[in-house]
């Protein structure tokens, strides 16, 4: 029932709102998942949850957000809607990770925002935090980096590039937490350069908006 609800309010927000949310993807766009997978992105926007849905839906995502989303209504809403985890950084999130590993057992696909946090300079990443690679280590599941470059502005399509998935082999070769992260974050930063930006930031302007 919740499954149906969650779809009628997706169609009557898209019903509205379809000019904002159109968007091209590039790189490994035919990619299917084959067992379970952590999904990676950058976090540009408070809308980037949803364009990733859209994109994986048929997997049923489950996203993961932080605690303090529930203190504003309609971000509660939202994600009580899409069935998200909740990561409080004030405690040990046992039952978070608990939860975050029996999904992953069982097949299921998990995005995360590593950043913790919206960027809201369009530029650069924040640093990258460490809770995907531990539960892809407990898993030995792929981790796919994906780049998010959100337009939201009527008609303008924003870009989702799809990389290839970082496998098992490839971060348990790399013993080292801070290294395997940093693997996954440069790969979404090499893909930035590969897709079209909507508009050239000049070192002035980054340095304004880092503020």
């Amino acid at each position: 029932m919740k499954k149906i609800f969650r779809y009628l309010c997706v169609g009557l927000f898209l019903l509205v709102a379809w000019p904002f949310f159109l968007y091209r993807k590039y790189g490994n766009s035919d990619w299917k998942p084959q067992g379970a997978v952590i999904v990676v992105a950058n976090h540009y926007s408070a809308f980037d949850p949803f364009f990733l849905w859209m994109i994986f839906r048929r997997e049923e995502p489950v996203f993961v957000t932080t605690a303090d989303v529930k203190k504003r209504c309609n971000s509660a809403f939202v994600t009580w809607l899409f069935d998200c985890l909740y990561l409080d950084y004030a405690t040990k999130n046992y039952k978070f990770f608990k939860d975050c590993l029996r999904l992953l057992r069982a097949g299921r696909m998990l995005v995360i925002f590593p950043e913790g946090a919206v960027n809201p300079r369009k530029a650069g990443f924040f640093d990258f935090k460490r809770s995907f690679l531990f539960l892809a280590r407990k898993t030995g599941c792929d981790i796919l980096p994906v780049y998010l470059y959100p337009e939201l502005r009527a008609c303008r399509r924003s870009s989702v590039y799809i990389g290839d998935p970082v496998t098992e082999e490839e971060y348990s070769a790399i013993p080292d937490d801070l290294d395997a992260v940093t693997l996954v974050q440069s790969r979404i930063l090499d893909y930035s350069f590969a897709v079209p930006q909507a508009r050239d930031i000049t070192l002035e302007e980054f340095d304004r908006l880092a503020k």
